[in-house]
């Protein structure tokens, strides 16, 4: 109540504060509509509980069916009192809190404003490559940014919904076609068999060179036949990010298209991008600073 009584001039206060009063009114308003109620024999006794000399006094100024009247006048008085206070004391923290929701929600609004979606405008970038390169639905390109030696999906984008979601998972380091990308620099790859012909001769293939157990072979919803990937470095020389493409079809990636379009200067911008973005990309790091 006294927060958000602090803004208000003094009167206003003041005049809160009165009306808010309503526990003491509401104990007198109380014990005068009892005293009332019961039979006069016992407002008698409870009279006689005043000192004599008092109740000689208040005699000599009403008699006792005026001071019944005046009790009666004061009990309605402090009822009406504490009703009234405890509807101003209501009214008055419903307005705050509408001003504190619409002070949030006004905050919130501006926050989200001035943040960043880095995974979408990624996405959206990656979107150009794959709009730009005639990809199909066999087809998906993935930017992922080097975390912890971990790699982290930051972007991705295919014509296939199925193989278009955000993934939750990290990459390590060493597996898989992200891996060879970041150990050479440019890696490309269109010999795997056909998983549906033979679905073991895949497994085995990719075991065998890209560094995946059975298991985790059996959980990858997307099992590609052809590999594209390019090594990004920031404005230090250190790696720090992987764009991956991926087809169903050995013959899916347009390698030569690929090639000129990922090119020296491509790979610097987009790595620059990366590195100018880098404060508002969630990262391994800041969980786990803010105890994740």
């Amino acid at each position: 109540m006294e927060i958000a009584l602090e803004e208000l001039p003094f009167y206003k206060r003041w005049g809160y504060k009165i009306a808010g009063a309503g526990l003491i009114p509401a104990i007198i308003s109380a014990i005068g509509f009892a005293y009332i109620g019961i039979p006069e024999s016992l407002q008698v006794t409870v009279r006689r509980w005043l000192p004599e000399v008092l109740r000689e006094h208040l005699l000599l100024l009403c008699s006792a069916g005026t001071w019944l009247i005046v009790v009666l006048v004061v009990s309605v008085v402090c009822l009406i009192w504490s009703g009234l206070g405890s509807h101003v004391s209501l009214a008055l923290m419903r307005r705050k809190c509408k001003e504190l929701y619409e002070s949030y929600s006004a905050l919130k609004q501006e926050s989200e404003s001035k943040s960043i979606n880095c995974y979408r405008l990624f996405s959206n970038w990656l979107y150009s490559y794959s709009n730009h390169l005639g990809l199909t639905v066999n087809e998906r390109v993935s930017l992922y940014k080097l975390d912890m030696n971990m790699f982290s999906c930051i972007g991705r984008y295919s014509e296939n919904e199925v193989f278009n979601s955000k993934p939750s998972r990290l990459y390590p380091r060493e597996q898989g076609g992200i891996s060879r990308a970041w150990e050479v620099g440019v890696f490309e790859d269109a010999n795997a068999p056909d998983p549906e012909e033979d679905l073991q001769k895949w497994i085995n293939y990719n075991v065998e060179n890209y560094n995946f157990t059975e298991e985790e072979l059996a959980k990858i919803r997307m099992k590609s036949r052809a590999f594209y990937g390019v090594r990004l470095k920031n404005s230090k020389n250190e790696t720090t990010a992987v764009v991956l493409f991926e087809s169903l079809k050995t013959n899916g990636l347009p390698f030569g298209k690929l090639r000129r379009l990922l090119n020296d200067q491509e790979k610097t911008n987009l790595a620059a991008l990366i590195e100018s973005l880098d404060e508002h990309i969630p990262t391994l790091e800041s969980a786990r600073e803010e105890g994740f």
